[in-house]
């Protein structure tokens, strides 16, 4: 078991999860992805988002890995 499999040990992302993210003010929907993206690095998935966010807004953002991007 590595260390992204002890870290989340619920999660399949290789087969795709459905991230619901709260998008802090001044951050980016890219910076999210990369964020989670960087997190994942182990597992060498894909990660995107459902839809773009203004840099300054606040709220919900949809990030879907593995198959379901």
């Amino acid at each position: 078991m590595d260390n992204e499999t002890q870290q989340f040990p619920d999660f399949d992302f290789a087969a795709g999860e459905l991230l619901l993210i709260n998008k802090p003010y001044k951050w980016t929907s890219f910076d999210v992805v990369g964020k989670i993206r960087n997190s994942l690095k182990p597992l060498k998935l894909k990660v995107g988002h459902a839809g773009t966010l203004d840099p300054l807004a606040t709220g919900l953002l949809i990030i879907c890995t593995g198959k379901l991007t």
